[in-house]
């Protein structure tokens, strides 16, 4: 079940990646440099927005599910963390978020931005949780300072996204740090996924 799990996890980031490639292609209106991910899920691309969603969500549940089944050390800390993140992500798209202002004007606007804030926690702290995992496992040394590298970058643009929210100096480039942080998101779970494979072989 851990290759299982894990195939479906590469694949389902890899969905994600491809689908937020496409909206950067399209005509969406939107500036990648100052506009937020979210801002898709509103207009006439919102469904391309709902799959990538989706498809980050499934890979971390995938990822959470693949480490369950390891024997003997299970990285609880880690695998709840994913799926609070992967719960948080699909509930995302039904609640769009507010545009022209504060991204807290409407209930709907407010509660996608409890979803996000809960969401990027969640995988900034599996993704900087994972020494019990690489200590307990030898087989994942060789990986280890890849996804600790990988971890903290994480971590670090899972905080300076939550500093471009509120700070007025860097609203104007809040679109390209969160990409960056959403791009080693993606990477952190591509090289998981990869591993969790090698590890059941």
């Amino acid at each position: 079940m851990v290759t299982t799990y894990s195939v479906i996890a590469l694949l389902a980031v890899s969905v994600q990646l491809v689908v937020l490639v496409v909206l950067h292609v399209l005509p969406t209106g939107y500036n990648p440099v100052r506009d937020a991910i979210s801002d898709y899920g509103v207009g006439r691309y919102r469904s391309y927005f709902a799959a990538q969603v989706w498809g980050g969500a499934l890979a971390c549940a995938a990822v959470a599910l693949a480490l369950s089944q390891l024997h003997p050390y299970k990285p609880t800390f880690v695998i709840v963390a994913l799926l609070v993140n992967a719960a948080a992500r699909a509930a995302m798209p039904a609640f769009p978020t507010d545009q022209s202002g504060s991204r807290f004007q409407t209930a709907k606007g407010i509660i996608h931005m409890v979803l996000a804030i809960v969401a990027f926690a969640g995988v900034a702290a599996a993704a900087s949780s994972l020494s019990g995992l690489l200590n307990h496992y030898h087989d994942w040394h060789n990986a280890s300072s890849l996804l600790q590298t990988l971890g903290w970058l994480v971590l670090v643009g899972a905080i300076a996204t939550a500093v471009a929210l509120v700070g007025p100096r860097l609203k104007k480039i809040f679109g390209l740090i969160e990409r960056l942080f959403t791009l080693s998101v993606i990477a952190w779970l591509c090289v998981m996924a990869i591993e969790l494979i090698r590890f059941a072989r």
